[in-house]
């Protein structure tokens, strides 16, 4: 992999982003992946990276927003995992609910109407990670970045999104288990569907951009070859 462009992952939480990051470990040597925290200060942190640092790292995956490629001086590519927003939410709230550790308190305290309504991670936040590191929310902005990706995964089509990652990037063993999957949680159809309209109104946003990278994800797919399909038919037996 040595004269490929730097691979970037944007990994959007609750999008099935634990288990694809552990899938791309297995493709790059554990020096060359530089794994980025969560969402805030990624200048200061990119830049506090040598710039003979930055040369050698073959792979970037975390939790921040598009733009990153900036701070590295090799071409780059891009690619996300995008999944149903309203889904995502009830996910994220769980999740944060649940979560062990320190930074999400008040979240523990709320109901899931209450996290829809105030909290940041239930507002547009697939459409935010994609605008770029301005910190808005900008719907057309996070469409062309998302339409530049090579490609692009779907939470609801996981295995498929593996499948065409791994096309994509030549990767090679992509034999995984599902990790960090939301326990104890409501699923969508358990939602009252007042609840329901009250994401979606939080969410229009991702909901838009949830549409294109459908479009975009059904296109990558028809464009397999007919070996190729057959190569996805043998990979999804697998999980039959």
């Amino acid at each position: 992999m040595s004269n490929h462009p730097l691979t970037i992952y944007l990994h959007i939480p609750k999008t099935g982003g634990t288990t694809l990051s552990h899938i791309l470990r297995k493709q790059y040597e554990s020096n060359k992946i530089y794994d980025h925290g969560y969402l805030k200060g990624e200048k200061k942190d990119f830049n506090q990276l040598l710039e003979e640092e930055k040369k050698n790292i073959k792979a970037v995956c975390g939790h921040f927003s598009y733009g990153v490629h900036r701070f590295f001086p090799q071409p780059s590519r891009y690619f996300t995992m995008l999944r149903d927003p309203v889904d995502r939410v009830i996910s994220s709230y769980y999740f944060l609910k649940n979560f062990k550790g320190k930074g999400y308190e008040l979240v523990k305290t709320m109901t899931l109407e209450q996290f829809v309504e105030k909290h940041p991670e239930a507002h547009n936040l697939q459409t935010f990670m994609l605008s770029g590191l301005s910190l808005e929310r900008n719907i057309e902005k996070a469409k062309d970045h998302l339409r530049k990706f090579p490609v692009i995964g779907i939470t609801e089509r996981f295995n498929e999104s593996v499948f065409l990652i791994k096309k994509e990037f030549n990767w090679q063993d992509i034999d995984y288990q599902r990790l960090n999957i939301t326990k104890n949680r409501l699923l969508k159809q358990e939602i009252s569907d007042t609840t329901i309209r009250l994401i979606e109104r939080h969410n229009l946003l991702d909901i838009e951009l949830y549409h294109l990278a459908q479009q975009l994800f059904n296109q990558k797919l028809n464009a397999l070859s007919g070996a190729e399909q057959g190569q996805l038919k043998q990979y999804l037996r697998n999980f039959a």
